[in-house]
């Protein structure tokens, strides 16, 4: 019997090791997420899509910065806007386990071509701020699939904010 509670004792903790690891201070993570979002206007829809690779080292345990690429594309009639950002980010995480709760917050600057079908396309650039709330699935101890509700504000010539879900893969890498 004590040979079992022994050998149950270094499972359990074992397995906390393992939880812990996914974001101690040295880890990196490298992944990223997709938003697609749709909007119904009277006159003509609008349909988004953008991508984010990114990655991120934890400097201290869970809290992660890093930086995201930002490839969006915005369709409105004839109207065709297609962006390109840098920003870096900051993530905190709670708790441990295989599922994590997270604070993600990054700030930026896009530039925006926006072709307008017929001729008089411009170029437009501004800041960007997205922050939200967040969950990981951790499949392993390197690999989680996350959602995070983010609400991002966009500056410059074309003030707009939005609210959309993000889904994406993230992989976690230790020098282990």
């Amino acid at each position: 019997m004590k040979k079992l509670n022994l050998l149950l004792t270094a499972v359990v903790l074992s397995c906390a090791t393992l939880a812990l690891a996914q974001t101690e201070k040295g880890v990196v993570m490298i992944g990223g997420t997709a938003g697609f979002d749709v909007q119904f206007e009277d006159s003509d829809n609008i349909v988004g899509l953008d991508v984010s690779p990114g990655f991120g080292i934890f400097v201290i345990d869970n809290l992660a910065v890093g930086a995201d690429l930002t490839l969006q594309v915005v369709k409105s009639g004839d109207v065709t806007s297609t962006s390109v950002g840098l920003s870096p980010l900051a993530r905190y995480y709670f708790g441990t386990g295989n599922t994590r709760i997270f604070i993600h917050g990054q700030f930026g600057y896009l530039t925006s071509k926006v072709d307008f079908g017929g001729g008089n396309d411009f170029t437009s650039s501004g800041g960007m701020v997205q922050v939200g709330p967040g969950v990981a699935f951790f499949l392993n101890k390197n690999v989680a699939i996350e959602g995070i509700l983010a609400f991002t504000r966009y500056g410059g010539d074309y003030d707009y904010s939005d609210l959309g879900l993000r889904i994406g893969v993230q992989a976690y890498l230790s020098g282990e």
